[in-house]
């Protein structure tokens, strides 16, 4: 009986720790131009990735625009013409779906996560109208980038950046949800393991009485 009780607990923690919300990573690539630590580059590949959790989405402003969600604050990370660091600022991965009816437009982007802060990119797609940042999409290609704020000086671990006007610039997004547990996951799978170890291990001790 008490095995069987400990086995519906182990239960309880493994169905606990499945509903934790997933970590998820944003990625824009594509190529781009401008400078990094006073090196120019031309419509070079380019990744930018922000990697956080699904339960960090929220919205900011329901009552103003409902449709526009916020991700926590996170480290951006870069590989720019085969050079790799991470923004000094934290950023928010953000979507929003602006205008009504036919005129309806979606927009998703990296902002800096501060009261006057920058955005990075900024990119539209049908496909992205409502998107709450909580689900994994496949990579959709040759997005229009709606903005880039070029003539910025973003700092970073491997020197200045500076985006440059180029209409050339392209992007691709895409958010890739991890199938991973958490750290709190696995530490719940562990103490669950745990005690059903120690149950069965007091079921099979036996009892010897001396007569």
């Amino acid at each position: 009986m008490r095995t069987a009780m400990m086995a519906a607990a182990l239960g309880l923690l493994m169905v606990g720790s499945t509903a934790q919300a997933a970590p998820i990573l944003y990625s824009f690539s594509g190529q781009i131009s401008g400078t990094l630590n006073g090196q120019a580059f031309t419509l070079s590949d380019y990744i930018l990735s922000l990697a956080t959790d699904t339960d960090t989405v929220f919205q900011p402003r329901p009552d103003f625009r409902p449709s526009l969600y916020n991700s926590g604050p996170a480290t951006l990370s870069f590989t720019i013409n085969g050079v790799s660091g991470t923004f000094a600022t934290q950023f928010n991965a953000f979507s929003v779906t602006l205008g009504s009816g036919s005129g309806q437009r979606s927009l998703v982007g990296f902002t800096e996560a501060e009261q006057f802060g920058n955005d990075l990119i900024d990119v539209r797609d049908p496909g992205l109208l409502g998107y709450d940042l909580k689900t994994g999409i496949s990579s959709a290609t040759n997005l229009p980038i709606d903005f880039l704020n070029f003539g910025t000086a973003f700092e970073t671990s491997a020197g200045t950046l500076i985006f440059a006007n180029d209409d050339e610039a392209s992007a691709r997004f895409s958010a890739s949800l991890s199938a991973v547990p958490e750290p709190a996951s696995w530490a719940m799978m562990v103490l669950g393991f745990g005690i059903l170890g120690g149950a069965l291990r007091q079921r099979t001790k036996v009892r010897v009485r001396i007569a």
